[in-house]
């Protein structure tokens, strides 16, 4: 024990020489050790008495305050980057389209103050939500902010370092159906953090989609992980759906239905003819 304490003193030492300032910026203190001529603090200690054998003269490095400063310094920034690099392959994964990164609550107009109160509610109690199981549906017609909020929801838990995916329908029908990428597609339904499924109802109604769509929402459903979605149907819709999708409206309204907050109901003018209008104007 007494030889690896040695070994490690030594270690420490040496890391302590390498990083604190040059010889020609130290000075020798009325205590007996080499001090750092910038804050004034002691490069160097008493060994202590079992590293007598590596330090001969009793005496260690040690890092002056600016050094340790500046340690914390570097391992601030190395941290920073790493999570940046983190939030950017979670985004990589998230989004099919880039735009979607753009849509967050700071660029929110306040159409809906309702949405994204619940949106907000939502990114601030997630981990209850996903212990839970609880996901949100986004109800209403097009254009009345269920995608932009939907996407505020993943970028805010990005940011936290959670793993979102958001899809529609149609493509991942596509993948689901393809024997090639089955597998994989079905894995990530299974296992990402939060799946959103954007502009849901849309697709087509064939047999084989039916049977995908089941499988889509089934497998989601048994993970025990939430499910977020935007649709345009009406709450009629999924009260009394048709026969051959009442399985499957079944199973979301269990993941997606589950709390006085769900659906939201979003209504109002179209946003996107509204900011075209805006954008036009300010042009001229």
């Amino acid at each position: 024990m007494s030889d690896l304490f040695s070994g490690f003193a030594q270690e420490l030492s040496e890391k302590a020489r390498n990083a604190n300032p040059e010889p020609e910026k130290q000075y020798m203190g009325e205590d007996g050790f080499l001090h750092c001529s910038i804050c004034h603090e002691p490069v160097q200690m008493k060994a202590p008495e079992e590293c007598r054998n590596i330090f001969p003269s009793g005496i260690m490095d040690k890092h002056c305050r600016c050094v340790r400063e500046r340690i914390e310094r570097d391992e601030a920034e190395r941290k920073r980057r790493k999570a940046e690099e983190r939030i950017a392959e979670l985004q990589r994964i998230c989004f099919t389209d880039p735009a979607y990164m753009r849509h967050t609550f700071e660029q929110d107009k306040g159409y809906s103050p309702a949405a994204r109160k619940v949106a907000e509610w939502y990114v601030d109690t997630y981990h209850e939500r996903r212990a839970n199981n609880e996901g949100l549906m986004f109800m209403g017609d097009t254009g009345t902010g269920k995608t932009f909020f939907a996407c505020c929801i993943a970028n805010a838990l990005i940011r936290k370092g959670v793993a979102v995916w958001v899809t529609t329908m149609q493509p991942l029908l596509r993948k689901a159906g393809d024997f090639s990428k089955a597998d994989e597609v079905m894995h990530q339904v299974q296992s990402i953090d939060l799946l959103i499924l954007d502009d849901f109802g849309t697709s087509q109604n064939s047999a084989r989609n039916l049977d995908l769509m089941f499988e889509i929402i089934d497998t989601r459903a048994r993970s025990g992980l939430p499910l977020i979605i935007t649709t345009n149907l009406a709450p009629h819709d999924f009260k009394e759906p048709p026969l051959e999708l009442k399985r499957i409206y079944s199973r979301i309204k269990e993941m997606c239905w589950s709390s006085a907050d769900s659906p939201v109901r979003m209504s109002g003018a179209d946003l996107r003819e509204i900011r075209a209008k805006s954008a036009h104007n300010s042009g001229k």
